[in-house]
């Protein structure tokens, strides 16, 4: 009973680490969550280790016959403050005695039916590219372009769903489209041209990887210079492709303009 126990909690303790991580928390918040529910156990010997592709937990003590360990690896990632936020909660939860292990393992199994759906992710999308536009100066025109540049990212969201997308080809492949379409319309739109500048700022924003940067700074402030350095790393791939996108579909755009 005491093993079959120990490992309810170590499986409940690896499926917060794994959700938090598929959110990108940074790695020691991970290690404080988990460690945390670990010690519902009462052993004496507890180890995390998280990074940003991988989450290692091992338990131990006098009442085990050899230590239990678990090790799974983080293939995706996507920025979820509310999961986050969900998942500690519930480790408070569990360790102040609020809730059973039982439930705690109930709500971690279905926290993503409180994720906000597909509808209400885009209809953010296109308020926050936008606010921005706004926020930029943009005028009438800034604004209408701003919503065809915010549908044509909905669209390359769709694709990187269908076509299995990683994060560099993704951001290449979302502002290469955007960068191509927008300065079509502005050539033919005559000569009250509307700002590119404001246009591909503003859609932009959503893809920039800045929650994933502060983490990695954070991580590395305390001392896990592994994850903070790897988050880091990740972060500026990730803007790198943003550069690469555009100035591919500038490219491309100037051809057609001057073909036609």
């Amino acid at each position: 009973m005491t093993d079959k126990y120990n490992k309810r909690v170590l499986e409940v303790a690896t499926l917060a680490g794994i959700t938090m991580l598929e959110s990108n928390a940074e790695s020691y918040r991970v290690e404080n969550t988990v460690s945390r529910i670990l010690k519902v156990s009462h052993q004496p010997i507890t180890e995390v280790f998280a990074n940003t592709t991988g989450l290692f937990i091992t338990l131990d003590g006098p009442e085990l016959d050899e230590p239990i360990t678990f090790i799974k690896r983080i293939t995706y990632r996507d920025t979820n403050l509310n999961k986050i936020h969900i998942v500690n909660q519930i480790s408070r939860d569990l360790t102040s005695g609020l809730i059973t292990l039982e439930e705690a393992q109930k709500q971690l199994k279905t926290i993503d039916k409180s994720h906000y759906s597909e509808r209400i992710v885009s209809y953010s999308t296109l308020l926050l590219v936008v606010a921005f536009a706004i926020l930029l100066g943009g005028q009438t025109p800034e604004i209408l372009l701003s919503l065809v540049a915010a549908f044509s990212l909905l669209f390359s969201y769709r694709l990187k769903a269908y076509f299995l997308l990683n994060s560099f080809i993704f951001g290449t492949v979302a502002t290469a489209i955007v960068a191509m379409i927008i300065p079509l319309i502005i050539h033919f739109m005559g000569s009250d041209r509307p700002s590119f500048d404001i246009v591909i700022i503003s859609v932009l924003m959503p893809l920039f990887p800045g929650t994933a940067f502060t983490n990695g700074f954070r991580d590395s402030f305390k001392g896990d210079y592994g994850a903070g350095v790897s988050k880091i790393l990740e972060a500026l791939i990730i803007a790198v492709s943003l550069g690469v996108g555009v100035a591919l579909g500038l490219f491309i755009a100037k051809g057609i303009i001057s073909w036609v």
